[in-house]
């Protein structure tokens, strides 16, 4: 009897030091491992960036779609202009006219000052209000201003995880692991290891199914870093196949944090970083920036806090605590609030908002990134001739 508890003991010993020994060398099954965490554990986590959001519903009914909004705006500090500004506002936009419109009533203090109407065509933004007299400005920004999000199929939960197994399964078999020599350090001081995994073409259709869309023509190249639990600590997805250098990352102790980053023409670069504050029972807290350099070396930033929860007929969101800097020198401060609705049967958004653009001055993009004083000035020149109270 004895002898066969020592057996049944050293089989267990050698099985645990076998599973233990797979975790640590064998690429494909701490992959695995990260596959069945995220599920079980990620997912769950209150500090999940998407955590209590419907992202098939946000993607398919707002990010890719028609919608309306309406709200209010308070500026309480414009660089240069000793007064506050407040109004309401309200606009569409359209994903497929790739079409926007912002119309607003300003006050400064109680003193109506008009409108102040902001469009945008594709890549071109447009500026015109009543305090510009017969004037209007547009400007190309040589960049898609409505980019596509995924258009999921499926909700990204555990029962999706569980359906796919077997694919997920089959799928880490056929793709190239690479363990490398780099590794990611969190901000809890956690560091992970960087494995390199290589998607051939072909591969994968029920993730592309998942994403809705269509398989691509060539290779894709992920990183994933894994701590010593097998828990994803970054995930980067490498899109320079599109524009070289630029990529999408996921990270943080339970993927908190976005950053969306890309190289721009002429030396110049963007980033976009959204992180979840965690735990908040009543709404969704995020922080947000955008970071904008231009080949001269300002950075222009736009910093604040987002506030999004979901009502019976749309998102009602709040933008607090708004920074918008030139080289850490303030612009604007700011405070927003106000809701987004899908529009069924929209209509041309620019003939919706009566959008005019008399007397159309066309800047050049470069001419207001290399001297954005001089363009500001040219405009308020322009208001002074309609608006007694800027004299």
């Amino acid at each position: 009897m004895k002898k066969k508890i020592s057996i049944a003991f050293i089989v267990i010993i050698t099985l645990i030091i076998f599973i233990k020994a797979e975790l640590d060398f064998n690429p494909s099954v701490r992959i695995l491992a990260s596959v069945i965490n995220f599920s079980e554990s990620t997912l769950n986590s209150s500090d999940y960036l998407a955590y209590g959001i419907d992202l098939k519903d946000l993607f398919r009914n707002y990010s890719n779609a028609d919608i309306d909004y309406s709200g209010s705006v308070y500026l309480k500090k414009v660089k240069d202009f000793p007064y506050s500004i407040s109004g309401s506002i309200q606009g569409q936009r359209s994903s497929s006219q790739k079409k926007f419109s912002c119309k607003s009533n300003l006050d400064v203090f109680v003193l109506s000052v008009g409108e102040m109407n902001v469009f945008a065509d594709e890549s071109t933004i447009y500026l015109a209000a009543p305090m510009l007299g017969d004037t209007s400005y547009s400007f190309d920004t040589g960049e898609d201003l409505f980019p596509q999000a995924p258009n999921l199929n499926h909700d990204i939960n555990h029962q999706w995880f569980h359906d796919n197994k077997k694919n997920i399964l089959n799928f880490v078999r056929h793709i190239a692991i690479e363990k490398t020599s780099k590794t990611f350090t969190d901000e809890d001081g956690t560091k992970a290891q960087e494995y390199k995994l290589v998607i051939p073409q072909g591969q994968g259709d029920f993730i592309w199914d998942l994403l809705g869309m269509t398989p691509p023509d060539h290779d894709i190249t992920t990183f994933l870093y894994l701590d010593k639990l097998n828990h994803a600590r970054k995930v980067v997805f490498d899109l320079s196949y599109k524009t070289k250098g630029a990529y999408v990352s996921i990270y943080g102790k339970n993927l908190s944090t976005l950053e969306i980053y890309s190289p721009l023409p002429d030396d110049e670069e963007v980033c976009f970083t959204i992180k979840r504050n965690g735990d908040y029972k009543y709404t969704n807290s995020y922080s947000d920036n955008i970071t904008y350099t231009t080949n001269h070396g300002d950075s222009y930033t736009l910093d604040c806090g987002v506030l999004l929860n979901y009502t019976d007929d749309g998102i009602k969101t709040e933008v607090k605590d708004l920074v918008i800097a030139k080289d850490k020198t303030t612009l604007v401060e700011g405070y927003m609030k106000g809701k987004l609705k899908p529009v069924d049967n929209m209509g041309d958004v620019f003939k919706n908002a009566n959008a005019a653009f008399p007397n159309n001055i066309v800047v050049d993009w470069d001419i207001i990134k290399n001297d954005t004083a001089s363009f500001v000035d040219d405009v308020i020149s322009k208001a002074r001739e309609n608006i007694d109270l800027f004299n």
